[in-house]
């Protein structure tokens, strides 16, 4: 048990900081510039008058805590691995942003009390009704797959309860993250809050053997969220089920009538693909092989011609059309090189950087946090110059303005470029690689003709 002095230290994690809501404010906006587009749901579920712990899954570093905080703007003090702690500095601000240090074995056996603090202040923050959040899995994957979850959950909630003869009415909130490119900026985020655990209900199996009764509120908890997330359970088919999922979903939708092509009828149908695949894998696992070559041939032309599902889906590629958007996207080229040349120092050198991370789940976190403490410095020198060069404070404002600006209008015209590109190429394969052209097409053709048949079947046995 930490002594007094030792829990009065981090007082500001009992309470919400008005320094953490400021510094918040200005995360929140670059947090909502960085994705594309970011939807959340089931925040009915989130209890507002007791204490919650968050068990959210864990693919993507940092930018997970952030999904879950900005989703629902409350402050919640996270516990994180300890290996991030080791830069003082970083401690300190670590510290100013609510989270705390967790160790682990491979920490140094030594460390291993110093989680005795942490968790003494954990259960003093839910005792003060505030929120924690806790990884479940205790580790990230690049995979959409549940982890094994471990019993830091459990452990807390249990000793939370225990400390306050299970007076405390502490509810575990699982939380789905799901993102359509977790490494990159301009890409999806998606959040999903389940209905809360009660630990209360565990309490009489606590009393009589508590390592059972924290089996038994991990399992609750794993049973709870996997339907809140992409868990692809098969090891060796994972692969194909990925690019069966991104192939099939326009056409699962209209299949099961689920209305808009949304973020949240992609997700309803990945989930019932996946679910209808592991069964037909189940049922039939030479079939399920001929599948994964088919999947293997048609994702390794789509590679050899550097085109995408999105593309090759498209029933005619009309000549007409590709020159009427080329010369759109030649009138949009002075705002794409305006924003493309103020902003080289601010987006790539951060490209560079992670280049030589191996974990790309660090990727997106080491390019936002470039964004939030960084770029500001390079626009603060960049309109400095600006204003050296044209002292006079209208050109001054409308320069650092248009920074931010039609830097975002530079990421999108790219994007729209790289659709264009994706037409133009699979013009050329159509035109110049017919044989390669039918190939793709028909691989496509047959693989949504078969997984029809999968999907229909599955359905009529459910």
């Amino acid at each position: 048990m930490a002594k007094k002095n030792e829990l009065d230290k981090y007082k500001h994690l009992y309470k919400n900081s008005r320094s953490w809501t400021f510094f918040s404010y200005y995360v929140i906006s670059l947090h909502r510039l960085f994705y594309k587009n970011i939807i959340v749901e089931g925040q009915e579920n989130i209890p507002d008058d007791c204490p919650v712990i968050f068990a959210p899954n864990h693919q993507n570093a940092l930018m997970d805590p952030l999904a879950v905080m900005f989703s629902i703007n409350k402050q919640i003090v996270f516990l994180a691995r300890a290996d991030i702690f080791k830069n003082k500095i970083a401690a300190k601000f670590l510290h100013f942003l609510k989270i705390l240090p967790v160790f682990r074995i491979r920490d140094g056996k030594e460390n291993l009390n110093n989680n005795d603090l942490t968790f003494d202040v954990a259960v003093k923050v839910l005792e003060s009704k505030q929120r924690i959040g806790i990884f479940p899995e205790a580790r990230h994957t690049d995979k959409r797959r549940l982890l094994d979850f471990k019993k830091g959950i459990p452990r807390l909630a249990f000793m939370a309860e225990e400390k306050n003869d299970f007076n405390l009415n502490l509810k575990i909130v699982p939380v789905g993250i799901y993102y359509s490119r977790y490494n990159k900026m301009r890409s999806i985020l998606h959040v999903r809050y389940g209905k809360p655990i009660n630990v209360i209900d565990f309490k009489e199996e606590y009393t009589e053997n508590q390592q059972k009764a924290m089996l038994s509120l991990r399992d609750a908890m794993e049973e709870a969220m996997r339907p809140l997330v992409i868990d692809i359970r098969s090891i060796e088919l994972y692969d194909t089920y990925e690019s069966i999922r991104s192939l099939y979903v326009k056409n699962l939708i209209r299949k099961f009538k689920l209305g808009k092509l949304s973020q949240i009828n992609r997700f309803k149908a990945d989930k019932i693909t996946i679910k209808a695949l592991e069964t037909f894998e189940a049922d039939n696992p030479e079939k399920m092989q001929d599948i994964k070559l088919k999947v293997e041939e048609y994702e390794n032309l789509k590679k050899r011609f550097r085109v995408s599902d999105q593309s090759v889906e498209k029933p005619f590629l009309s000549i007409f059309r590709l020159i009427i958007n080329s010369f759109i996207m030649l009138i949009c080229m002075p705002a794409f090189a305006y924003g493309l040349i103020n902003n080289l120092f601010a987006y790539f050198i951060p490209k560079i950087l992670v280049l030589k991370i191996k974990d790309k789940q660090f990727h997106s976190s080491i390019k936002f946090g470039w964004g939030v403490f960084i770029i500001p410095i390079i626009y603060a020198i960049q309109i400095a110059i600006i204003a050296i060069i044209f002292p006079k404070i209208w050109i001054i404002l409308a320069y650092a303005v248009s920074l931010p600006v039609f830097g975002l209008i530079a990421r999108v015209i790219s994007e729209w470029l790289n659709i264009l590109f994706e037409d133009w190429r699979l013009l050329k394969i159509r035109n110049f690689y017919p044989t390669d052209y039918k190939k793709l097409k028909n691989l496509h053709h047959d693989l949504i003709l078969e997984l029809d048949l999968i999907i229909t079947h599955w359905n009529r046995r459910a």
